[in-house]
This record gives structure tokens, C-alpha cells and sequence, in this order.
């Protein structure tokens, strides 16, 4: 996408509904460049009227007219700064909504394939760049073109043939700006490219910091950190100093053209062509229009800065989700929840195939258990259902009903998920509780925390259900963690209940307080289970060994044991029979 295309794109989406606002704030930018003009007009029957004619009536008049001309050029100022940052803030607000609601929406394997520090800085870097140019491009250089404007005319009004002179250096400014505006936008990409990389590594080193400290590795990741930190901040140096840069050009230049225009001045006005009042009213308009001459000369240099930044926000809000409603979905009717794999076949981005030829039948409220090697497919089956991801060939069906031509949000309301990996928000236990159903009232609350045997706990905490877990419970053991994620599913109250390893990170204790946990939220409901401890799955009604992505045995454990195959073979290795 290239800069027009960008400015179009942000226009419509962003600045567009603004513009009543904006027509408001352009009114007080005509004010503040006639104000600034008045400013330097004034100095004409200034010095003409007060010190040669000595006229004393507009020796109060000049001085009260210049107060009332400054004092209208500060309110507009002021009033079109508030209104600007009001708006560049509504555009940054409404920038990272976009953000969220397509992070939120996207597909599972596109926010796996990204880190989440990349997001943070899209969120936190490339927001405010893209608000800098709704704020500074947008409308500062608005009002810096129409004070120019007043100033210009002004100056011609007093001098054509100064303001010729004086303005034939504006295009050796510009030059300069498109020169430096392309140098930004590389050194800015460059700088949003290494917060990124540092706010990526600092977050890594914030979840493992348990782990460098027993393998004592605090040197060698503060070496790491500290040269992505002197890489960032080098290329924000950059940054800086690329923006610096038209200053001094720019005060050069001004320098001649003041220096040109008082040889030129001087000269007409000893010729007897041009008043005294007339030329310093004129050399005050001329010094007040290279003010904004400035401004702009930076504003190419604020556009390229802010289209580095927006053509990362725009690739991820263009990135197309794959897993979503198709044209005439419908919500899901739950009768038995039966589920059936009708040759399923799954790969990720053109790798290899993970499911091969996969049928399955599940029938309702049984209770089903997937187990085999590590990477055989376990995972990516229990994944299928929810449409986390779509099968590259075959289809799945609950109770008859295609789950592609189904209602995402129908779906996934009649199926819970514990898995061994659990997520706990950083708030008390009842928030965390109340994620599964919001409207569960605190009976219903209890009621779910004892069937999944965490009640008991609480209530010895000292704020009990309002405790605070910490990031991710880490004020919460392992088992404690796991049965608050069983009593959160228990409260979904969901037809269909997917339980992945749920238990293969506890100790034997622990595991068996939370597979009683576990029993209560399974019953009555479909349940499928992925266990590495196959002791938890010998009632299942039917397991299926999975390895390398086929169904290799299917059965109930004394049938399986009785194959002498795949099954026996892992239960063996468990000293399980």
C-alpha cells in the first residue's frame, strides 16, 4: 500500500467522521492566521502614525488593538490545540479498538505464528506514530498553511518584488523536507522494528525468570538484553537527529532571506520607493511566515514517520481470517451431541499431513479418551471441534450438523475446555470464575467450586473468593489452578467437554482430587479426554490410539489389552494393566 492509498485508507476510516468537528476547528485556524497576520500589519501605522505623525489618539488605540489581536490569536490557538489532540486522541483510541478486535478475532494459528511482545508494540509504538499524523500532519499543518496564507498576502500587499525574493527560497526548504521525510521513514521503520524486538525479548525474560536463575544465566541474557537495548536505542537516536535535521537548513535559509530582504529594503527605501512603516511591517510578516515555512518543511518528515508506523497497524487489521462464519451458517441444536469424523485430514501451512483418513464416532454424554505417542495428533483433533483450526479435507458433525455451516459463537458455547495449560487473569478468584458465565449468581458460584473440590480452599484464604491470583495464579498451586479452570467449565455448563491432559502436571495427590474434580464436570456431557497418565482413562468408554496421525486401535481397555498392540504396549510402560 502505498502513501495515497494510506492517506485514503486513513481518511475514510479514521478523519471522515470528524469533520464537523474539524470544519469547527478550521474556523479558529482562520482566526489565528489573520490574528498572526494582524500582528504584523499593525506594526505599519505603528511606527507611521505613533513615532513620525506623533498622533496620539493612536498612541492608546495601536497597543489596545494589538492586546485584542494577540489575545483572539491565543484563544484560537488554544481552542484548536484542545480540539486537535481531542480528536488525534478519539483517532488512537479508535486505532487500537481495531487492534483488539482483530487480535481477538483472528485466527488461532496467526497469533500462535506471532509473538505477543510484536503486538504490544503495534499497540503501544505504532499507534502513537499513526495518531502523530492526524495531529501534526492533519491539523497543525492546515493551520501553519493558512497563517502562511494571511502572512503572504500580507507581505505582497506591502512589496511584490520583496515578497518575490523572499519566497523564492520556500522551494530549496521543500526540497530539503523530501529529502529528509524519506530518510525518516526508514530510520522509523528501523526503530519500530527494534522496540519490537525489545519489548518481545523483555517479555520472554519476564516468564522465565525462575528458569535463568537455576541455570544462572543472568549474565549472558543481560548481555542479549543489553544489546537489543543499545540497538533500539541507536536507532531512535536515529530518529531524533533525522528530525533535527531541517533545523539548522532552515534557519539558514531564513537567515538569507531576512539578510536578502533588508539589502533590498534598505536599497528601495533610500530610493524613496518603500516606507519605513511599510518594510518592518513587512520584515514582521516575512519572519512570522518562516515560522510555519518550518513547521511544514517537518511535516513531510511527520508524514513519513507516520505511514512507517501505519503500514504495520494496516497489515495486521488486513490479515484475513480464514475460521469464520460461512454464508447461511446457522446456530448449532443440541440433541444427543453426538460427533463424527468423516475422513478428516489436517496439515498447518503446506507442512506435512497431521490427521490421515481420521473417522471417529462419538456418541452423546460417553465418555472418550484419545491417547498414543507424543505428536501424533492427539491435540490437533480435540482442536477440530471448536474450530480453532479448519480440516484440510473431510468434515465433522455434531448431532448431523456440519460444524463448518454452524454459528462460530453457537459452537463454542456448547463446548468447555481444560487443558493443562491453564490462564488465570491477574484479578480475585470469583472474576476468574465468572469468566465461564457472567451471569452466574454466587450460589451457582459455590455449587460449581464444590463439585470441583476447590471450595474448601478458598474459604481458608483470607479474602476467600476475593483473593487476587496473581499473573496467571501464580499465588495458586498447580492442582488448586487446575480445579478453579474445572470449576469455570463446570459454570459454562456446556454440552460437550474437552479435557486435554488436564492432569499431566499434577502429583498423584493432586491428581486425584482433580479427577474427582473432573468426574463431576464430565458428567452427563460428551466428554473427550487427552491423557498422558492412562490410568485416568480405563473406564472411558472408548479410547482410540492415535499415532502418527491414523486411528491405529479403537476400543475399551480390557479390549485393547487384549490386542496386545499399541495400547498394551504404552500401558506396559506405565506398569498399567
Amino acid at each position: 500500500m502505498n502513501k495515497f492509498q494510506l492517506s485514503k485508507r486513513i481518511y475514510r476510516t479514521q478523519i471522515k467522521k470528524y469533520i464537523p468537528d474539524l470544519l469547527i476547528i478550521f474556523v479558529f485556524m482562520i482566526l489565528n492566521g489573520a490574528a498572526t497576520a494582524g500582528v504584523a500589519w499593525l506594526l505599519d501605522p505603528a511606527i507611521k502614525k505613533i513615532f513620525i505623525e506623533k498622533d496620539k489618539l493612536m498612541l492608546y488605540v495601536i497597543p489596545i488593538a494589538i492586546i485584542i489581536t494577540f489575545l483572539i490569536k491565543s484563544i484560537s490557538l488554544y481552542f484548536t490545540r484542545i480540539q486537535s489532540i481531542s480528536i488525534s486522541f478519539k483517532i488512537k483510541e479508535s486505532i487500537q479498538k481495531s487492534l483488539a478486535e482483530k487480535i481477538l478475532h483472528s485466527d488461532l494459528s496467526y497469533i500462535n505464528d506471532n509473538h505477543s511482545g510484536k503486538f504490544i508494540s503495534n499497540f503501544t509504538e505504532d499507534t502513537g506514530k499513526l495518531q502523530n499524523i492526524t495531529q501534526t500532519v492533519a491539523l497543525n499543518s492546515t493551520k501553519e498553511i493558512i497563517a502562511l496564507f494571511f502572512l503572504i498576502g500580507l507581505m505582497i500587499s506591502k512589496d511584490v518584488y520583496l515578497s518575490v525574493l523572499a519566497l523564492t527560497l520556500i522551494p530549496f526548504a521543500a526540497l530539503i523536507s523530501k529529502k529528509l521525510g524519506k530518510r525518516m521513514g526508514k530510520a522509523v521503520y528501523g526503530a519500530l522494528e527494534a522496540n519490537e524486538e525489545f519489548v518481545k525479548y523483555l517479555s520472554e525474560i519476564l516468564k522465565s525468570v525462575k528458569l535463568v536463575k537455576i541455570f544462572q544465566r543472568e549474565g549472558k541474557e543481560m548481555s542479549k538484553l543489553s544489546s537489543i537495548i543499545s540497538n533500539w536505542i541507536a536507532k531512535s537516536s536515529k530518529v531524533e537527529k533525522t528530525r533535527l535535521g531541517s533545523a539548522p537548513v532552515m534557519e539558514t535559509l531564513t537567515g538569507f532571506a531576512v539578510a536578502s530582504v533588508v539589502f533590498a529594503g534598505g536599497f528601495r527605501s533610500m530610493s524613496g520607493e518603500l516606507e519605513v512603516g511599510a518594510f518592518f511591517s513587512f520584515l514582521t510578516a516575512l519572519m512570522l511566515a518562516y515560522q510555519p515555512v518550518r513547521a511544514l518543511s517537518g511535516i513531510n518528515i511527520a508524514i513519513n514517520e507516520g505511514f512507517s508506523a501505519a503500514s504495520r497497524i494496516y497489515k495486521i487489521l488486513d490479515e484475513q481470517v480464514l475460521i469464520k462464519n460461512k454464508d447461511g451458517s446457522k446456530p448449532i441444536v443440541i440433541k444427543d451431541s453426538n460427533i463424527k469424523f468423516n475422513n478428516v485430514c489436517m496439515r498447518y501451512k503446506n507442512g506435512p499431513l497431521v490427521l490421515k483418513n481420521i473417522d471417529i464416532m462419538i456418541k452423546g454424554k460417553s465418555k472418550v479418551a484419545l491417547v498414543g505417542p507424543s505428536g501424533g495428533g492427539k491435540s490437533t483433533i480435540l482442536n477440530l471441534i471448536p474450530r480453532f483450526y479448519d480440516p484440510t479435507e473431510g468434515d465433522i458433525s455434531i448431532d448431523g450438523q456440519d460444524i463448518s455451516y454452524i454459528k462460530i459463537d453457537s459452537l463454542r458455547k456448547e463446548i468447555a475446555l481444560v487443558s493443562q495449560d491453564i490462564f488465570l487473569f491477574d484479578d480475585t478468584i470469583k472474576n476468574n470464575l465468572k469468566f465461564g458465565n457472567f451471569e452466574a449468581t454466587d450460589e451457582e458460584l459455590i455449587n460449581a467450586c464444590k463439585k470441583a473440590n476447590c471450595h474448601d480452599f478458598i474459604m481458608d484464604l483470607k479474602e476467600r473468593y476475593d483473593t487476587k491470583v496473581g499473573e496467571n495464579g501464580v499465588k495458586l498451586s498447580g492442582g488448586q489452578k487446575q480445579r478453579i479452570s474445572i470449576a469455570r467449565a463446570i459454570l459454562k455448563n456446556s454440552s460437550i467437554i474437552l479435557l486435554d491432559e488436564a492432569t499431566s502436571a499434577l502429583d498423584t495427590e493432586s491428581e486425584k482430587i482433580v479427577q474427582k474434580a473432573m468426574n463431576n464436570l464430565s458428567q452427563n456431557k460428551t466428554t473427550i479426554t487427552i491423557a498422558h497418565r492412562l490410568s485416568t482413562i480405563k473406564n472411558a468408554d472408548i479410547i482410540y490410539v492415535i499415532d502418527n496421525g491414523i486411528v491405529v486401535e479403537k476400543g475399551n481397555h480390557h479390549e485393547l489389552i487384549d490386542k496386545n498392540g499399541t495400547y498394551k504396549r504404552l500401558c506396559e510402560q506405565q506398569a498399567l494393566n
